[in-house]
């Protein structure tokens, strides 16, 4: 049987660190998923810490921001 591990503290901060590179960048979040190509209402639940972001949607993100993905864990 396959457990389910989700710390929601850390979703928490992994989306506020997202949300303030990102309005340090200047991007509404539009923006950030339109340049991401991915759904606006994606980007916004990672922000709220509702979601657990995959890997290559994190490397999209980052990519989009212009960052290495490991700022985007840096908190």
């Amino acid at each position: 049987m396959m457990s389910t591990y989700r710390d929601e503290e850390w979703l928490k901060k992994f989306g506020q660190n997202l949300q303030s590179i990102r309005e340090k960048k200047g991007l509404s979040l539009r923006k950030l998923a339109d340049e991401a190509d991915i759904n606006f209402t994606q980007v916004h639940r990672i922000e709220k810490g509702e979601t657990s972001p995959s890997v290559s949607l994190v490397k999209a993100i980052a990519d989009a921001l212009g960052i290495k993905m490991g700022k985007l864990f840096d908190f």
